[in-house]
C-alpha cells in the first residue's frame, strides 16, 4: 500500500502527522476555545433567561400593582360615594330637625299668643262689666235718686249683666 500512496504522490507519514496534528489541534481548541467559548454561551443564555424571568416578574408586578391601584381607586371611590350619602343624610335629617324644632317653637308661640289673647279678652270682658255695671249703678242713681243702698245697687248690677 504505500507503493500506492507514492505512485499517487501522496505521503503516508505526512498524512499521519497532519492526522496527528488535527487530532492535537481538536485537543486544544476544545480545551482553549471551545469549552470557554461554550461556558461564555452558557453564561449568557442564562443570563439573558435570568433577565426574561426578572422581566417577566417584574412585569407581573406591574400588572399587579396596577391592579391594586384600580381597586384602590375603585375602593376610593366607593367611600367617597358612602361618605356623601351619609353626609347627605345628616344634613337632611339635620334639615328635618330643624324644621320640626321651629314647628314646635311656632306652635308654642301661636298657643302662647292664644293664651294671652283669651286673658287679654276676658279681662276685658271682665273690666268692660264692671265699668258697665258702674255706669247702670250711677243711671240707676240719677233716675231713682240715692236712695239705693248697697245690697240694691249689687242687685242691679247684676241683672244689667245678666243681660249683657
Amino acid at each position: 500500500m504505500p507503493e500506492i500512496f507514492t505512485k499517487l504522490g501522496i505521503d503516508y507519514k505526512l498524512i499521519i502527522a497532519q492526522a496527528v496534528n488535527f487530532i492535537l489541534l481538536l485537543v486544544i481548541l476544545q480545551r482553549l476555545a471551545y469549552k470557554p467559548v461554550l461556558k461564555m454561551l452558557k453564561e449568557r443564555t442564562d443570563k439573558i433567561d435570568k433577565s426574561i424571568k426578572q422581566a417577566q416578574k417584574i412585569e407581573e408586578e406591574l400588572k399587579n400593582t396596577e391592579e391594586m391601584k384600580i381597586a384602590e381607586i375603585k375602593k376610593g371611590k366607593e367611600e367617597y360615594q358612602k361618605t356623601t350619602k351619609k353626609a347627605q343624610e345628616i344634613a337632611e335629617r339635620k334639615s328635618q330637625e330643624a324644621m320640626e324644632r321651629t314647628r314646635i317653637k311656632t306652635q308654642e308661640i301661636v298657643e302662647n299668643a292664644k293664651m294671652e289673647i283669651r286673658n287679654e279678652k276676658e279681662k276685658s270682658v271682665k273690666d268692660a262689666k264692671k265699668e258697665i255695671a258702674d255706669i247702670s249703678i250711677l243711671i240707676a242713681k240719677k233716675i231713682i235718686g240715692n236712695n239705693l243702698n248697697e245690697k240694691e245697687q249689687k242687685k242691679i248690677a247684676d241683672d244689667v249683666l245678666r243681660k249683657i
